[in-house]
């Protein structure tokens, strides 16, 4: 059962609102199904091998504001100072009382190179201006920055879901307006596991209205305000042993699968509870939680294109601020600088997580290392050690999400070995092939470089470094593609249906396409004399050209292998 799912449930809302406009009933779940379910949610096990996969392999939807690959890691603005530089962040519009965004957010969303997750609190859907909506919406789009509107979020726990029929018609109507203005997009943001009567079905507006799913993602230790649990409370709401992002979530990604709802996904807002009201010391149940909202969520779902963490203070018995705690500021800035995430809106992440069996060639390091990660969550059991071997000899270890180590094929024969992780009592196997400094799992590696071309790129004076190095094809020496692109200042955009390549600045347009000689610079016709093409899943593009079509002089130097590089950049 796909789409009509939700078209049928909004439809029959309306209809029952009709009968009596002034209360809606909420279906009664079948507890007993429902517990069912989510016992079988938090007591699967995962244990899958991933390893550093190219952006373009990430799952894309086209989505105004959506990265290619990767996710935008945020917080709110205001508490975001010792994190910086952040890709996203988290601020709020209170109801309809607020023209504007609040001081200090306003200034930094200005002046920062961000996207903004803009939360309009709404809690009486019945007592929309919608005039000064747009006044609002105006002001918004004022900044020439992009900016995601949250509106009505949480809908599945707050009073402007009592009349779900009114919630889609009202939603709807204020996506329409916010598509009328280029900067502003629209978030459509439940909570992640809101009140059981209430489901995401109820509320779900229409492909059309939505450019972002988003959900509010707090993982807890206690159900409700007390520390005193019954087990079916904690399995329902999957806090305690069971509170793990990854769980918490499971609801939420079975519906957009089960609707066939293809939008980019976002933690809206979210945080994992370091401190509670009851005393308890929160280090060790939190500190796995904390990898786990940061590492494993991205892991599993590639989908998730922006995380925010909500590092503020609020006076509720569950309390979810870094601050305080600095194995939690720490835990937050390792993960943000990891390379998974995007930290200013204009770049990319240097890779995305993918599992080994997807196939994926990998290029080692020139150590002639590849990394290698688990995702692992065993019931009742926070963290533990997780061990890798090849051919039998072990190699590396981790203890801690997301259970990172090195595999250095520079001893290996080319050909096949197998890999196997293990850790409390679970094991996988895989096979992987090897040649020269490329593995790849299930399959022969589809590209070789030679190791050691010696080849050299200089900009400006600086030697370049890339994932894949230069190779020189017919005589020409060709880079990747979005590294060369970025560093001399323009803005990368792949279409792979086409396999098309266009680079963006201010003063030029060019485009290029895989295996085609024909490159256009603002309209003209060049012909190349080596075509891009792929290698090893990079983008390889030729050096000369490409910098010479924006403005800039190279000169080759054969006695040292090195391409130089200089102009304008940007």
């Amino acid at each position: 059962m796909k789409k009509r799912l939700v078209t049928t449930a909004v439809a029959a809302i309306t209809a029952l609102c009709a009968v009596n406009a002034s209360a809606f009933t909420f279906p009664d779940p079948d507890w007993g199904a429902l517990l069912k379910e989510r016992q079988k949610m938090i007591n699967e096990v995962d244990f899958e091998l991933y390893t550093e996969g190219s952006i373009d392999s990430a799952p894309y939807y086209g989505a105004k504001y959506e990265p290619r690959g990767g996710a935008y890691i945020g917080m709110i603005t205001e508490q975001s100072n010792e994190y910086r530089p952040l890709g996203s962040y988290l601020t709020y519009i209170e109801d309809m009382g607020q023209p504007d965004f609040y001081y200090p957010a306003n200034q930094m969303i200005r002046s920062d190179n961000v996207i903004t997750m803009a939360g309009w609190t709404i809690n009486d859907i019945n007592s929309i201006n919608y005039d000064t909506m747009r006044s609002v919406l105006q002001t918004l789009n004022s900044y020439n920055k992009p900016i995601i509107v949250r509106f009505a979020n949480e809908m599945n726990t707050n009073p402007s879901g009592d009349e779900p029929s009114k919630y889609v018609e009202v939603f709807r109507t204020v996506a329409d307006m916010v598509h009328e203005y280029d900067n502003l997009a629209v978030c459509w943001s439940p909570t992640d596991l809101g009140a059981l009567n209430r489901g995401f079905e109820l509320y779900y507006p229409g492909d059309e209205y939505v450019d972002w799913v988003g959900v509010s993602c707090y993982t807890k230790k206690y159900f409700g305000a007390s520390n005193v649990n019954e087990v079916k409370d904690t399995e329902y709401f999957m806090t305690g042993d069971y509170g793990w992002a990854t769980n918490r979530i499971k609801p939420f990604m079975k519906f957009l699968e089960e609707n066939n709802i293809n939008k980019p996904v976002m933690i809206s807002e979210g945080g994992v509870a370091t401190d509670v009201v009851y005393g308890d010391n929160m280090d060790d149940w939190a500190r796995p939680r904390l990898r786990n909202m940061l590492y494993s969520l991205v892991m599993r779902y590639p989908q998730i294109k922006m995380i925010n963490y909500f590092n503020k203070y609020q006076n509720e018995s569950e309390i979810y601020t870094l601050d305080n705690h600095d194995y939690a500021k720490a835990i937050y800035k390792e993960a943000a600088s990891s390379g998974a995430y995007i930290r200013a809106y204009d770049a990319t992440p240097d890779f995305v997580f993918r599992k080994a069996s997807d196939g994926e060639t990998l290029i080692a390091d020139a150590s002639g290392n590849v990394p290698l990660y688990t995702l692992a969550y065993i019931p009742h059991q926070p963290e533990f050690t997780v061990n890798y071997s090849v051919d039998g000899n072990w190699f590396g270890m981790s203890d801690s999400i997301p259970y990172k180590t090195q595999l250095n094929i520079s001893g290996l024969s080319d050909g096949a070995h197998k890999l196997k992780i293990s850790g409390y009592y679970q094991e996988k196997e895989y096979t992987f092939y090897k040649r020269g400094s490329a593995i790849r799992f299930g399959a022969e590696p589809d590209v070789v470089v030679p190791e050691a071309s010696g080849i050299k790129v200089v900009l400006n004076g600086h030697t370049m470094s890339f994932d894949q190095p230069p190779v020189i094809i017919d005589e020409r020496t060709l880079v990747p593609m979005r590294a060369i692109f970025e560093s001399l200042g323009a803005e990368v955009i792949w279409n792979g249906d086409t396999r098309t390549v266009t680079a963006i600045r201010p003063d030029k347009i060019i485009t290029m396409q895989i295996d085609n000689n024909l490159m256009y610079v603002n309209g003209a016709v060049l012909e190349l004399d080596v075509p891009p093409q792929i290698v090893n899943d990079f983008t390889m593009v030729p050096v000369r050209a490409v910098s010479e079509s924006l403005d800039c002089t190279v000169n080759w130097d054969g006695d040292t292998q090195t391409v130089y590089i200089t102009g304008q950049i940007g």
